[in-house]
């Protein structure tokens, strides 16, 4: 009637084991994830300081240039390549920053959607390794379990048939009701 399993002898050292095993490519995986994030903002730090420096040398031109002019006419001639540089550097600015956070976000990605996938993995095949090894008692309780399921949605659906004739006879009462007050 009851099957003996075999249990395994060294059970205490696996589960020790593989606890040091997940721990340790939990650690890389930290490690890899603090060294792409750094990478990222490394290349945003240095894209700043070359954005500073080019920003000091263009307004260093632009004053220069102000300095030159003599009339309004010269004023006026400055003032669209001024703006076309200026939104120029904006723009590839912009682009060079989203460019850096697409790649740390994505590395990021990587680096946690293997994590998810090893550690799933893992639980999955010692979900079912233990399931193989589980005491007889437990296929009684997930029997038992199942079976107290089944008569828990039967009595809910035993009550929704009583209920639905109590509602319906009540409605018009509450209708009644609704007119008076």
């Amino acid at each position: 009637m009851f099957k003996v399993r075999n249990f395994e002898e060294n059970t205490v050292y696996n589960v020790a084991e593989q606890f040091t095993k997940s721990s340790l490519a939990g650690l890389e995986a930290l490690k890899t994830a603090i060294n792409v994030s750094f990478d990222g903002a490394g290349k945003l730090a240095a894209l700043n300081l070359h954005t500073a420096r080019a920003v000091a040398a263009r307004n260093t031109e632009n004053f220069k240039a102000l300095a030159a002019v003599k009339d309004m006419a010269g004023l006026k001639a400055l003032q669209q390549p001024m703006a076309i540089s200026a939104v120029s550097q904006s723009v590839a600015y912009s682009r060079r920053t989203y460019q850096i956070c697409s790649e740390t976000s994505n590395g990021m990605t990587q680096v946690l959607g293997s994590q998810l996938s090893h550690a799933t993995g893992g639980l999955v095949a010692a979900v079912d390794k233990r399931r193989k090894n589980a005491p007889p008692v437990l296929d009684f309780a997930k029997a038992s379990g199942k079976l107290m399921m089944a008569m828990a949605r039967s009595t809910f659906a035993n009550v929704g048939q009583l209920a639905a004739p109590a509602a319906a006879t009540a409605a018009p009462a509450v209708k009644l009701l609704e007119k008076q007050a």
